[in-house]
């Protein structure tokens, strides 16, 4: 007697072999390190945007809600935060493209590459303009600048030890961490384990996004460099990328 056998398991499994595409332990030699970093660096500067510009430039699906409250009234803000989603889509659209193409340099050192180039714009227009406190249009104006970045920067980590990870948003991270918990207390043996890999991790990434924030509030008070001090961020994250070249 045959039986039919097991379907594969989905890419957001944490019981998945094996690293995929986009692998952090695959692109950088400290992987947790900079998950920590890099998820602590965007939620600093979606605090600071919020706080200065009245809306996010990582958080996009708090910038859906402004497009809804906005014009009917609630969130003046309402087009600084479709400026900041237009740019934060192209650019992860863009960069992403790019980290898929065969040549000399990895998709990580593309990707910082990108990122770098995001936040040293978004430097110079929030000390031209300001931060802000020219008017609305200038607010939209490094709202994209912003979207721009944290779109590059959420290419850096798609996936860690198998199970997916962002870094610049994280709705998605609080659905998958529950599920992952349940898992832990309720799954047997070798799943329970993983589950509680995946349950860690995810819980280490909410925690770092938040305290980034707390301190991104703090920041503020001094605003004209706050986006440069995410680029002394990327010091250490492009001392830990693996040096691989992945093509000709």
């Amino acid at each position: 007697m045959s039986s039919s056998p097991p379907a594969p398991p989905s890419p957001d499994d944490p019981a998945r072999p094996g690293p995929g595409p986009g692998e952090s332990y695959r692109e950088f030699r400290r992987p947790i390190a900079v998950l920590v970093l890099c998820t602590g660096t965007a939620g600093f500067l979606d605090a600071f945007a919020f706080l200065r510009y009245g809306t996010f430039v990582a958080n996009q699906s708090g910038n859906l809600i402004f497009l809804g409250i906005g014009p009917a009234g609630w969130h003046p803000a309402w087009p600084a935060a479709g400026a900041s989603l237009l740019a934060f889509a192209a650019a992860a659209g863009v960069v992403s493209w790019i980290r898929s193409l065969p040549g000399r340099w990895s998709p990580a050192l593309r990707g910082l590459a990108a990122t770098t180039l995001g936040l040293s714009l978004w430097t110079f227009l929030n000390v031209l303009l300001h931060h802000g406190q020219d008017g609305p249009v200038s607010r939209a104006v490094l709202a994209a600048a912003g979207g721009l970045a944290t779109g590059a920067f959420t290419t850096l980590f798609v996936r860690t030890a198998g199970v997916k990870t962002t870094i610049t948003y994280q709705s998605g991270t609080v659905v998958k961490t529950g599920g992952y918990i349940v898992r832990w207390i309720a799954a047997p043996g070798t799943d329970r384990n993983r589950a509680r890999q995946a349950s860690l991790l995810g819980l280490l990434t909410l925690v770092c996004y938040s305290i980034g924030g707390g301190i991104g509030a703090v920041a503020q008070q001094r605003p004209h460099w706050v986006p440069a001090w995410g680029l002394l961020a990327l010091v250490p994250v492009a001392l830990l990328v693996r040096r691989v070249r992945t093509g000709t």
